[in-house]
């Protein structure tokens, strides 16, 4: 697909904060395909992928480009990580529409030695051994930094992203429908933030959820800001075949949804992927801040849904999600003392399953706040150091780790304290009354 398209192909420039939008963030911005696939064998995955090119007319969209897959490869849980067989099939389509060494799979997870050890244990290092695919642990790449020009950053300014993904013409975003015990939801948005290799740090700069979120919608942008064509960079794939609910990313259980959603923005994509989870996307922040820059409505409705136009059926009304996604987006005061109680409400306490844990330390080591000790054979929480990010679930081996709300830990005490200080108010109005007679 040139970048010379035609004055036909072209759409209105959007308006943002003064400035026109670069055509790639129009094309095709509110168009998702929505195709049933109900289980990962090669032949239907292959005629799924084929009916996504379709509906989105971008069949000769790969030839003879350089083509990055960005799978999520968290860890080699089973269902936690991006499909196999959904990357073999993509690579053997690809294989016939540009050169073998245009076409690589990288990631990157908590650490260097922990991308490694899931790129081994998922079998994702033997596919492209078999493929003669090159495969990177963008912890070992060389980092540019991105210069944002329009639409600017939100948040985050200073975004460094691997040498390969700056030089590459496409990137298949393939991300897995799931949950996360720290931030409700991880999707399409969510799966860049494996491109950066000071995750950690971002933990820290960003421990305030709602800006975390649109720290990820800024390294969306700053990928497409190294993409000087009128077409999208990023191309999303979502598995929402087999999805996660409860206590993901790592530990939740299955949820079959039997879908594959694809769009090229991806928070279209991550609006139906959370609409099917029965949630809200206003909720999200990832999703709003994405969604505003690039003047998409968060409403299911107003995308142009191709495929499986009827999404509702594929609605699941009892989908488990994290217990924090119960008291997202409260009504109320933002400042005062009304403000602290519910903040503090809402905050996660960590909870250590002591007969779970293995005492394997990789909780301690994959803390961003070194919240985490080891002390008489125990893994102890510093409180007060503890940013709620959830990193230490999501490399616990064992689920030994579980993120509850602090109000559901004090609680039994706050009832009890209610309950005393009414039986006071009704001995205090009893005493009254009778002095009276």
């Amino acid at each position: 697909m040139a970048s010379n398209s035609s004055n036909s192909e072209k759409v209105q420039f959007d308006k943002i904060k003064g400035k026109e939008l670069p055509q790639k963030f129009n094309y095709l911005k509110d168009k998702v395909a929505i195709v049933k696939l109900d289980d990962y064998q090669p032949e239907n995955i292959k005629n799924a992928l084929k009916s996504i090119f379709e509906l989105l007319a971008i069949k000769d969209f790969f030839n003879n480009k350089s083509i990055l897959l960005k799978p999520n490869f968290l860890a080699p849980t089973k269902n936690a990580f991006t499909p196999i067989e959904l990357i073999r099939e993509l690579i053997l389509i690809l294989k016939k529409k540009t050169d073998i060494e245009n076409i690589s799979v990288g990631d990157s997870t908590l650490t260097k030695k922990f991308t490694s050890i899931t790129f081994k244990r998922s079998n994702i290092r033997e596919l492209c051994e078999a493929e003669s695919v090159n495969l990177i642990n963008f912890f070992e790449s060389e980092r540019v930094k991105v210069i944002f020009h329009n639409p600017t950053y939100e948040i985050e300014e200073n975004v460094y992203l691997p040498k390969e993904v700056i030089d590459t013409d496409i990137i298949l975003n393939l991300p897995k429908l799931k949950t996360h015990s720290g931030y409700v939801y991880t999707g399409a948005i969510k799966n860049f933030f494996g491109l950066l290799g000071n995750k950690m740090h971002m933990h820290m700069t960003h421990n305030n959820k709602k800006d975390f979120q649109k720290m990820l919608a800024d390294i969306y942008f700053a990928v497409e800001e190294t993409n000087n064509t009128d077409f999208p960079k990023v191309l999303t794939i979502m598995d929402g075949v087999m999805a996660m609910e409860g206590k993901g990313p790592r530990a939740g259980k299955p949820r079959k949804v039997g879908v594959l959603i694809a769009g090229f923005n991806s928070a279209a994509v991550d609006i139906i992927g959370y609409t099917l989870m029965n949630g809200n996307p206003n909720d999200l922040d990832a999703i709003t801040s994405l969604a505003n820059r690039t003047e998409l409505p968060v409403d299911i409705t107003k995308l142009e849904i191709v495929g499986e136009t009827n999404f509702e059926k594929y609605i699941v009304k009892n989908f488990k999600k994290p217990k924090v996604a119960s008291l997202l987006n409260p009504s109320g005061p933002e400042k005062g003392l009304y403000s602290k109680i519910r903040r503090k409400a809402v905050s996660i306490s960590i909870k250590i399953k002591r007969k779970k844990c293995l005492l394997c330390e990789e909780c301690v080591r994959h803390c961003p706040a070194e919240a985490l000790i080891r002390k008489d054979e125990k893994i102890l929480v510093d409180r007060n150091k503890c940013i709620e990010c959830f990193c230490c679930g999501e490399s616990c081996p064992n689920d030994a780790i579980s993120a509850k709300f602090y109000l559901f830990k004090i609680l039994p005490v706050l009832l009890l304290v209610i309950a005393l200080g009414a039986f006071a108010i009704i001995w205090f109005l009893i005493q009254l009354i009778t002095s009276f007679f």
